[in-house]
C-alpha cells in the first residue's frame, strides 16, 4: 500500500496521482502499466513516485482499495433487504455491479483485469481484502450457500465460484448494452435499478440461470438430463 509520504500529500495532489494510475491501468491493463507514464500523466517526479510507492503492484493495490471503497458505498446506498436467501443476495450484486459499470467505467474495466490475473494465480490482487466477486469471494459465498441449504451439495465450490466470478465481471456490459436508453437514466440515477422493468427482467432470466444450474434438488435435474 503507499507510503505515508503519500497519505500525508495534500488531498487535490493524492487524487490527480490516483486518478493518473486509474486511467493507466484501465487503458493498459495492469501488465501494460507503466511508471514512466504514470509520472508523466500525474505530473510528478519519478523520485517522488519512489516515495510513495515500492512498485506498480502497490499502486494497483491501492487502486484496487479505491474500487472497493466506492463498490461497498454504492451497495450501501444500494441496500439489500434480501435477509438470508442466497439467490435473491446474488441478483442484488449483480444490480450493484451493473451501477459499478455505469458510474465508474475506468474502475470496473480494472477490477475485471484483476479477476482474469486472479485466475492466474493461487493469491489475489490483496488477500487481506479479497476482490469483490473474486475466486475467494464466490467460493466462500457458496460455502454459505451449501450451509443453508441453498446450494446443492454435490456442487464444486472452487469451480463454481470461477463460473460465477466470470459471469459477473463480464455479463454487466452485455446487460449494459440490453438496456439500452435505459442504462442512462441508471447512471444518472433519473431511474432505481429496483424498481425500472425492463433491468429487472434482464435479471429475472439470468437468476434462472444461474439458479437452475446451482440450486436445490440436483436428483431432479440429474433423471431429467439422463433420459
Amino acid at each position: 500500500m503507499p507510503t505515508k509520504t503519500f497519505l500525508n500529500l495534500p488531498e487535490k495532489k493524492r487524487a490527480q496521482i490516483e486518478a493518473a494510475a486509474i486511467h493507466e491501468f484501465a487503458q493498459k491493463g495492469l501488465r501494460g502499466a507503466s511508471v514512466n507514464a504514470l509520472v508523466e500523466t500525474s505530473g510528478i517526479a519519478k523520485g517522488s513516485y519512489y516515495q510513495y510507492f515500492s512498485g506498480m503492484q502497490d499502486v494497483l493495490k491501492h487502486i484496487l482499495s479505491i474500487a472497493r471503497q466506492k463498490k461497498l458505498a454504492l451497495a450501501n446506498d444500494l441496500r439489500s433487504s434480501n435477509g438470508r436467501d442466497m439467490f435473491a443476495y446474488l441478483r442484488w450484486l449483480f444490480q450493484v455491479e451493473i451501477l459499478f459499470e455505469l458510474r465508474e467505467p475506468e474502475l470496473s474495466t480494472i477490477e475485471h483485469y484483476a479477476f482474469l490475473e486472479s485466475l492466474n494465480s493461487s493469491a489475489e490482487a490483496d488477500e487481506n481484502a479479497p476482490l469483490i466477486g473474486g475466486p475467494s469471494f464466490f467460493n466462500e459465498f457458496l460455502a454459505q450457500g451449501i450451509l443453508a441449504d441453498d446450494v446443492a451439495t454435490w456442487v464444486d465450490t472452487k469451480l463454481a465460484a470461477h463460473l460465477l466470478g466470470a459471469v459477473y465481471h463480464l455479463i454487466a456490459r452485455q446487460l449494459i448494452v440490453r438496456l439500452g436508453d435505459t442504462a442512462e437514466a441508471l447512471r444518472t440515477g433519473k431511474s432505481d435499478i429496483r424498481e425500472d422493468p425492463l433491468a429487472q427482467s434482464l435479471l429475472d432470466n439470468l437468476m434462472d440461470l444461474l439458479e437452475a444450474g446451482l440450486a436445490r434438488e440436483p436428483a431432479i435435474r440429474k433423471d431429467f438430463y439422463s433420459k
